[in-house]
């Protein structure tokens, strides 16, 4: 994305963000409708915010991202201060010690350092942050820093600890602290791709109801983005090296930015492969879901098992009671598991969650007690109905299972060095036989079931989900007020590609013309990397694909190459892929010039929607 930069040239704020606050103001970004059933007070600090009236007077208040200009108080209804009703606060005090009782061994390297706290609101996280780190200094950005002074003074009280009545998701007031007045530790280091370890970052991003922008169904998933940029970019507090964040936002914001299957890799969820060594959930929902967006059980299983034998090897154990349903039913499993073979995914056909199982189950269950449901009933229709499908969805995995068989045994006679070019002949004839007799609907089901299977097999695995070293915590409704679902993110930053760091006039543009060709190709996720490469600029694909030779390492996550119906989807490619791809690009001598792609471009995806932040150059 482009950037506004110093004269120094280096990046401070996206133009994005300049208009952010005005149009939280403005019809477009609307707000739902309060819901007050949520609005139960657990604990002190929960009770003391609802006594402050700000989410339960109908007096009428804005969201908003920066603190209200100063105002003369004219009577006593007026004595409270005001605030913005859609922020979240964090109020349980055992859930902040289980966090930090879980991944307190990560954090002890950021012993004594800085903490940038973003949106403190009550502060009980950033107080128990500050207890267990014990930093040098520690500033707090609040726009609401008259409504949540009494929560915060005895934290403000510590040494070292600054209260800034500012909003830190404005790029501008965020950048007028991160100056030697208030960081003197911190200086610009003349490599940017060190770690830095003497500065983390936290803020609460989340918001009830969710603050629309845009095209954005959230601004905080908006903010989470651009967060991510920095890194690449080296702006706002990345400029002092990586710089480790946690960050507290709502699970649908969420959902993009640490995906559970590959259906939901999209554009948001590679960039943050490009630039982060790990994102990890800290606590959260129940990851447990059932939809149309699910993978096979056997991948969940596998995941799960997984990540309970890396918290066994780090000596790594849940605090009591925060376990997931799947989990504590996984962990008292998984001894017998891991004493024999964890059957691997793909092994036989697949079963999937299904929403209507456990509407069957009820029925099936009902017809057997009331000995048969009376013939002509709603009861026996339903039931039928739904027998009907799950058979229906037998035959269809039993289908998917010899496909991916035979493409299997593709990729082995491939890989042997003993193979036959007969045995080779047959193999793929076969496979050609299959995908001709396959429905066009089915091929697309073919083709996510394949991409999901790949990504879990590969090692290591594509989602960073399936590389996660523990299991979330479970948060519960009345450890937050509201009482709304909310997740911790704890992401660190690696060095990105240099490739990565040329945006710009004063550049190449090799990130801006990356930017352009990631965003084309995936708007097109389940399609062939090569046909939409030709269809982004003539020839394009004639020169990278027999060069891009990590998307054919069969060994390293690749795919069988010359063989149709097996090509490589946008979705599934890994940063090294895709920085392979891009060192191509650049290299390619017939690449068409910046804004002779960003005019192509237009013209190929015309209003083609998307779910990362929109590019402005």
């Amino acid at each position: 994305m482009f950037t506004v930069r110093s004269s120094h040239g280096r990046a401070l704020y996206s133009p994005l963000f300049l208009n952010t606050q005005r149009c939280l103001f403005s019809s477009t970004c609307r707000r739902s409708a309060f819901n007050p059933a949520i609005l139960e007070a657990h604990g002190p600090v929960a009770e003391q915010l609802h006594d402050t009236g700000i989410w339960t007077s109908k007096r009428r208040t804005r969201p908003r991202l920066s603190p209200p200009p100063a105002k003369k108080r004219s009577s006593k209804a007026e004595s409270t201060p005001d605030g913005d009703r859609s922020r979240v606060n964090i109020v349980s005090d055992k859930l902040c010690d289980d966090i930090l009782s879980y991944i307190g061994s990560s954090l002890e390297r950021h012993r004594g350092c800085d903490i940038l706290d973003l949106y403190p609101g009550a502060g009980l996280w950033s107080s128990k942050l500050h207890q267990f780190l014990q930093p040098r200094s520690h500033v707090l950005l609040e726009p609401d820093a008259e409504l949540y002074h009494p929560f915060l003074q005895p934290l403000l009280d510590q040494p070292g600890t600054t209260l800034v009545p500012k909003s830190g998701i404005i790029w501008r007031e965020l950048g007028s602290i991160l100056t030697p007045e208030y960081f003197p530790h911190q200086v610009i280091p003349d490599d940017l791709n060190t770690r830095n370890d003497t500065l983390l970052v936290t803020a609460n991003l989340c918001f009830h109801p969710k603050k629309k922008f845009l095209r954005f169904d959230s601004v905080a998933a908006l903010v989470l983005s651009q967060l991510v940029d920095a890194i690449r970019t080296s702006s706002l507090f990345q400029q002092y090296g990586l710089v480790r964040m946690l960050i507290w936002t709502s699970p649908d914001d969420k959902a993009s930015f640490l995906p559970k299957t590959i259906q939901k890799r999209k554009r948001q969820a590679i960039a943050n492969d490009f630039v982060c060594e790990w994102v990890h959930e800290v606590c959260g929902s129940d990851s447990a879901s059932t939809g149309w967006y699910v993978r096979e059980d056997a991948i969940d299983h596998g995941s799960l098992i997984a990540t309970i034998k890396r918290m066994k090897a780090a000596n790594l154990k849940m605090p009591a009671g925060r376990e997931s349903d799947t989990f504590a039913d996984a962990f008292r499993k998984a001894e017998v598991s891991m004493r024999g073979r964890v059957p691997s995914p793909g092994v036989k056909p697949p079963t999937f969650k299904r929403r209507y199982h456990g509407a069957l189950a009820d029925l099936v269950a009902a017809n057997e007690e009331q000995g048969g449901f009376d013939k002509g009933s709603l009861e026996r229709k339903e039931l039928k109905r739904y027998a009907g499908r799950a058979q229906t969805d037998v035959r269809k995995a039993e289908r998917l299972f010899q496909v991916s068989k035979s493409l299997d045994n593709i990729i082995n006679l491939r890989q042997s060095v003993t193979a036959t070019r007969e045995e080779m002949a047959a193999a793929e004839l076969e496979w050609e036989t299959q995908l001709r007799e396959l429905p066009s609907t089915f091929g697309a089901e073919f083709v996510t079931y394949r991409d999901n299977l790949h990504a879990f097999r590969r090692d290591p695995p594509l989602l960073q989900w399936d590389r996660r070293p523990y299991e979330p915590l479970m948060v519960q409704p009345e450890e937050v007020f509201p009482n709304v679902p909310c997740a911790l993110l704890d992401i660190q930053p690696r060095a990105p590609h240099p490739l990565l760091r040329q945006s710009g006039p004063s550049s190449n543009r090799a990130a801006d013309s990356l930017d352009i060709v990631l965003g084309t190709l995936m708007h097109y996720p389940t399609h062939p990397v090569a046909a939409h490469l030709d269809g982004l600029w003539p020839g394009a694909a004639d020169y990278i694909m027999p060069r891009w030779k990590s998307s054919s390492d069969l060994s390293q996550g690749g795919w069988p190459i010359n063989l149709r119906g097996a090509e490589p989807t946008p979705r599934s490619l890994d940063a090294r892929q895709w920085e392979e791809l891009f060192e191509l690009w650049m290299e390619w001598p017939f690449r068409p010039e910046f804004y002779d792609l960003v005019g192509r471009a237009h013209d190929d995806l015309n209003d083609k929607d998307d779910d990362a932040p929109s590019m402005e150059y």
